[in-house]
Formats: structure tokens, C-alpha cells, sequence
């Protein structure tokens, strides 16, 4: 049985529903027999959020201001109390009975994330499309299948947290640069599926934005983590390009397309110098 866990709940304008949530999680854990505390960060509200968190005894820390996701949950990690910490969204959509399922495997895993499925996660049309890309990319770069790289429910070491604060969004793609960070580190990562529900009151989520900002989390990430696959997809890419320049020079001639095709293999081969040497460095970082 782990040591101790407290709950952090960011919460904006979510005054319908984070009285029941925090009603919900208590009672799971209660359940479970391992210490806790729950946290509801309240960002900047122009509701009642705040007074219906603290009428549920919760420890209700407010924001000035809406800072966003990410800064939420730093303002409520930071002075958690206990060794673990878990996350969960304050809209209703998480169901508080993968609580216990959470804290088992917390014992044994260095992080755990509550995996959405349901109709209400996968969505319809570009929605389902974006999130089906940015699953197969984060995959891609860390070269493990992710079923969920941003959700918002999971269990993971506070201090395991703290470590990676420098590189962590401020804003709603904090959970994405966890995960990659977390599996990219060669941590023990563990998926657990969960039936993700209707949300409470309105989404705070942007669609576009949001979904642009993942991308480049994840673009930041194998950089960051894994420079030589970044490159060697450009390097690809140029590469047949070149080779496509270098067919039509052979079947139509040309002294233009020839140096095109030339140029264009020399840039794959500077790309590539330049992704070797971002491998380099990042090895003598981690050493």
C-alpha cells in the first residue's frame, strides 16, 4: 500500500459538478485505506466552484486569475502533502470507481493513466481524426503505443513530478509532455482503460488551439528525447525528393534538374549531420 495520496482537482468555472466529484473521489478512496488529501485549485472562477469545493471539506487553494491548466496544477502539486499524487479532472467525466484500480498499480508503476474509451472521448469527424494523429504520432515518438497521451486522470510520484516542472506546459498540454517525458526516461507507465463520460457544464477545451499545442509539445518532446528519428523523417523526406528530381533528370535531361537533384541530396545529408549532433549533445546531457 502506498504512503499517502493527495487528489488535485483543477478547476474553472465547474460549479455544477465539483461538489459531486469531490463527494465521488472521497468516497473511493476512503475505500482504498491509504491517507489522503484533496486539493481543488481554483483558477481564477467567476462561479461558485470555490465554495462548493470547500462545502465538501476539500482544501480549496484560488487563483487570482485564470492561469490555466497546467499552472493549476502546479499551484496544487507544489504543496501537496503526500508522496503521490493523482490528478482528475472536476467535470464529471472520470469515474471515481478506477480510483482503487489507480492506487494499486501506483504502488508498483511510476506513473498510472486512466486510458479514456466511450463515444464521448473519440468524438466525431476532424475531432476523432486529431485525436487518432496525435495518438499514432506520440507513439511514434517514443516509440511505444500510447493509448491516451493527455489524460487528465492519472496517479504518479510527486518528486518524479517536480523533476520535470522545467519542461512541462503551462497550459492544457501538461499531461502530454508528462507521458512523453515519463516513457521517453524509460519509467514504468501504466494504462488503465476507463469509460470517459459527458462533461458538466461547458468544455474549456479550444479545439484548434489546443490540438496545435499538443502537436508541438510533441514535436518539443523528440527533440528533446529522441532528435535522431526527428531528423532522420526530414532527412527521408528530402531524400526522396531528391531521388524524384534525380528520375526526372534521367528521363528528361537537364543540366537545371540535375543540380537540383544535387542540392537537394546534399541538404539531406546536412539535415542529417545536424541531427547526429543533436544526438551527441543529448547523450552528453543525460551522462
Amino acid at each position: 500500500m502506498i504512503e499517502g495520496i493527495s487528489v488535485v482537482l483543477p478547476a474553472y468555472n465547474e460549479e455544477a459538478a465539483v461538489g459531486s466529484v469531490v463527494r465521488a473521489l472521497r468516497a473511493a478512496l476512503e475505500a482504498t485505506r491509504v491517507p489522503y488529501e484533496i486539493l481543488v485549485v481554483d483558477d481564477g472562477s467567476s462561479d461558485a466552484t470555490a465554495q462548493e469545493a470547500r462545502v465538501c471539506d476539500a482544501h480549496v487553494i484560488q487563483s487570482p486569475q485564470n492561469l490555466g491548466y497546467g499552472l493549476a496544477l502546479r499551484r496544487g502539486i507544489l504543496p501537496a502533502k503526500y508522496p503521490y499524487v493523482m490528478i482528475c479532472d472536476a467535470d464529471g467525466t472520470y469515474p471515481p470507481s478506477a480510483v482503487a484500480e489507480l492506487v494499486e498499480l501506483a504502488e508498483h508503476f511510476d506513473m498510472v493513466v486512466a486510458a479514456r474509451t466511450g463515444r464521448h472521448f473519440r468524438g466525431r469527424g476532424l475531432r476523432a481524426l486529431a485525436r487518432v494523429g496525435l495518438r499514432v504520432f506520440a507513439s511514434f515518438v517514443v516509440g511505444r503505443r500510447i493509448p491516451d497521451v493527455n489524460s487528465g486522470f492519472r496517479v504518479f510520484r510527486k518528486a518524479d513530478c517536480l523533476r520535470y516542472f522545467g519542461i512541462l506546459s503551462p497550459g492544457f498540454s501538461f499531461t502530454t509532455g508528462l507521458t512523453l517525458a515519463m516513457i521517453s526516461d524509460a519509467r514504468a507507465v501504466a494504462f488503465v482503460r476507463v469509460d470517459y463520460g459527458a462533461r458538466v457544464g461547458v468544455s474549456k477545451v479550444r479545439f484548434v488551439r489546443d490540438t496545435l499545442r499538443i502537436a508541438q509539445v510533441l514535436v518539443q518532446a523528440m527533440v528533446r528525447h529522441n532528435p535522431i528519428k526527428l531528423f532522420s523523417v526530414i532527412t527521408t523526406a528530402i531524400w526522396l525528393l531528391a531521388l524524384i528530381a534525380l528520375v526526372v533528370w534521367v528521363v528528361v535531361g537537364g543540366v537545371a534538374i540535375g543540380l537540383i537533384a544535387a542540392a537537394t541530396f546534399l541538404l539531406g545529408v546536412q539535415v542529417f549531420s545536424v541531427g547526429l549532433l543533436a544526438e551527441a549533445l543529448r547523450d552528453r546531457r543525460d551522462a
